[in-house]
């Protein structure tokens, strides 16, 4: 495997072209990173459980049922990107 001073010296022999597609993958790299989720799914579904719980703490089975059918009933059209270009 290279170290980074080896890739840099690379990169100053690449053409024009092999430069944009570099750029074009290191970009998607840094958006896959960007992404990553720091903390395990395991962990995030026991998060949000807990918020689940303390949002219930308080209300009633009827205050809850209440809440959980406006959440089901709200029908949002889903985005359509077609309507926004040429």
């Amino acid at each position: 495997m290279l170290n980074l001073q080896e890739v840099k010296e690379a990169i100053d022999h690449l053409s024009r072209e092999e430069l944009r597609e570099l750029r074009e993958h290191v970009e998607n790299r840094f958006v896959e990173i960007l992404t990553e989720h720091p903390v395990s799914p395991e962990e995030r579904i026991r998060r949000l459980d807990a918020a689940a719980k303390a949002m219930r703490e308080g209300l009633t089975k009827e205050e809850w049922e209440a809440v959980e059918q406006a959440m089901n009933e709200e029908y949002i059209e889903p985005w359509d990107e077609s309507e926004w270009t040429d």
